[in-house]
């Protein structure tokens, strides 16, 4: 990372004073500290992410030997135009409320029942600048091979955890729907919303490849008609029925946003969601669609989801029994009829979302060229959606989703 300080002058020695005191309740002298990327390239439209380790001496301590902490700071853009969207989208003022007095409440919740599991990373500092979490690579937790995709292993553990964080928050949906009052609504229909455009270039950088794949061009007229409603249908996966089973939703949960935790054998032991930029209250059926059309690999999406959803639903009917949840249970005919009314936001991911996880050169990928319109910005779309194993996920996909 090239001298993000030129970009970002807040970011001092007397900064971190204030993160580190906040963070270990004690004076504290920072000696210095390092900057670098926080993911690749490419991977995130709505912030910038900062690793720091930072440098310090306790000042009242008799050890004086240095130590240092890692954090993960994140932070507007340094586009201008895509960080006046975020702004508008509120994207940090949700990651607030999410970080903050919602995971607190899902402790609470969870503590009180002697479980101590743990969906996010611990919000150390926020202020206008920034929000400030601690580093869960320094515990070991770390992303596999975004482009591979999840395995049966990778995906049973995510889906346990997404299903007791829809448990835990259901609970809370009903006793104390205040809580939620921030997240009640989504910002997807806000008028500019980058997010339009980008969905719209890919959509048709999708139907270009059906006109040019034999076993495609059966979709492209239907994908050209979708590509006419495609926001104001996706618009409606966000609203939420009052009278229905309820959660919060991550609203973006796919590779990029979870982090892995390994035992010493390789064996995957837990998961971590990060970013919760889009985070809203309403139907499972988004985050279950968003997850298992994004992010299962080749083989799982051949196989079909069934057995997954089954899983899904097993462990989310026990949570909601060990929270003492007072409502009625959801059972799979239920959890089934959410994914297919949330059909059309599986299909924007599929088309819109899932080639940039795995193209080779994430750089391809950033904000501008998926929003641009320069010559360079087309190639890149191009090459991004013309992947030939972006185009055998389609293949296997678009049958199930446009039947």
């Amino acid at each position: 990372m090239e001298d993000p300080t030129a970009a970002m002058p807040w970011i001092t020695e007397e900064y971190f004073g204030r993160v580190l005191e906040a963070y270990l309740h004690a004076d504290v002298t920072v000696r210095g500290f390092d900057l670098g990327a926080g993911c690749d390239g490419g991977q995130n439209f709505m912030s910038a992410i900062v690793r720091a380790t930072v440098h310090y001496t306790p000042v009242a301590s008799a050890v004086s030997e240095p130590a240092k902490v890692s954090l993960i700071l994140k932070t507007k853009l340094q586009n201008p135009e895509l960080a006046e969207s975020a702004d508008l989208l509120n994207v940090f003022e949700t990651e607030k409320t999410v970080y903050g007095p919602l995971m607190k409440a899902v402790r609470e919740l969870l503590t009180s029942f002697g479980d101590c599991t743990v969906f996010a990373p611990r919000l150390i500092y926020e202020d206008a600048h920034a929000l400030v979490l601690e580093d869960l690579a320094v515990k070991g937790y770390r992303q596999p091979d975004r482009r591979a995709r999840l395995d049966q292993a990778h995906m049973s553990i995510v889906l346990r955890k997404l299903a007791k964080f829809h448990a835990a928050t259901a609970v809370l949906g009903r006793k104390n729907r205040d809580l939620l009052e921030p997240l009640a609504s989504s910002t997807f229909a806000t008028e500019n919303n980058p997010i339009h455009l980008f969905y719209a270039n890919a959509i048709q950088q999708c139907i270009e490849q059906t006109v040019k794949v034999p076993a495609l061009q059966p979709y492209t007229e239907p994908l050209r008609t979708f590509l006419e409603t495609a926001i104001e249908r996706e618009a409606k996966c966000y609203e939420r029925d009052e009278l229905a089973f309820n959660v919060v939703n991550h609203g973006d949960l796919w590779l990029n946003n979870l982090l892995w935790k390994y035992d010493e054998q390789g064996s995957v032991v837990d998961v971590i969601m990060v970013d919760f930029q889009e985070t809203f209250y309403g139907s499972l059926g988004f985050d279950l669609n968003h997850l298992l059309h994004t992010s299962a690999n080749t083989a799982l999406q051949r196989a079909g989801f069934d057995g997954m959803v089954q899983l899904y639903t097993a462990e989310l009917t026990n949570a909601l029994k060990q929270f003492k949840y007072d409502g009625p249970l959801p059972d799979l005919q239920f959890v089934k009829g959410e994914l297919e009314g949330k059909r059309d936001h599986a299909l924007i991911v599929t088309t819109c979302i899932v080639a940039p996880l795995i193209v080779e050169d994430a750089e391809l990928a950033t904000p501008e060229n998926m929003l641009g319109e320069t010559e360079e910005a087309i190639r890149a779309r191009t090459a991004v959606y013309g992947n030939p194993k972006f185009i055998e996920i389609l293949e296997i996909l678009l049958p199930k989703l446009m039947q």
